[in-house]
């Protein structure tokens, strides 16, 4: 319907306040609030808050206490670990120190002398210790041509540089000082009998 001419059109206000009840709304909000303020006002309220707050207290201090003495504990473990280690590890020093043969030990340290005439010696030594060696072991015969034979029968898998190194040794009697010996050669020889002699186990 169209408005007259002249006449002034009055707007109606999306929302009307004097439709609001504020009393109201805080009455509601009031008898939401009330029991709760009711219930954190009673005494037997805080004592509970009390007990549960001690409870927990107890129980993490327990959880604390347990903590720092099983990490005492591990600490203790793994200290009591590294000294059986250590201890072990010395242990096998003493021993490797006790298994080792000092007449291999010196031939050892003839070849590395500075003297041309300690690495003869040497070979000689390395020499004389096998023969002692294979009549330890049970093998027959009178020289030590007949041992190292009576040794390859019995299937030594190194037999051949003690053969190899016996023969050199042989050339370093019957020749002497004629026969040339370098310390890197005598260092192979003792490397052969140093091969036959762990085989055997005397090292």
């Amino acid at each position: 319907m169209e408005q007259p001419l002249g006449q002034k059109i009055i707007e109606q206000p999306l929302f009307d306040p004097t439709f609001l009840n504020i009393e109201y709304i805080f009455n509601k909000i009031l008898e939401f609030i009330n029991p709760i303020l009711d219930y954190f006002s009673r005494a037997e309220t805080w004592n509970m808050i009390g007990l549960i707050s001690m409870a927990l207290s107890l129980i993490f201090i327990i959880i604390i206490i347990f903590s720092l003495v099983r990490m005492r504990e591990i600490q203790l473990y793994e200290k009591h670990e590294i000294n059986h280690e250590i201890n072990e590890a010395l242990a096998r020093d003493k021993e490797d120190d006790r298994n080792q043969n000092p007449r291999w030990h010196y031939i050892l340290t003839l070849v590395e002398s500075p003297n041309d005439s300690d690495w003869r010696v040497s070979i000689m030594e390395a020499d004389s210790m096998l023969e002692e060696l294979l009549k330890e072991k049970g093998m027959a015969g009178n020289t030590l041509g007949e041992l190292l034979e009576e040794a390859r029968s019995n299937g030594y898998a190194s037999i051949q540089d003690a053969w190899e190194a016996h023969i050199i040794r042989n050339k370093i009697a019957h020749q002497g000082s004629e026969y040339p010996v370098s310390q890197v050669e005598a260092r192979r020889v003792i490397k052969m009998y140093q091969n036959f002699f762990e085989e055997i186990r005397a090292i």
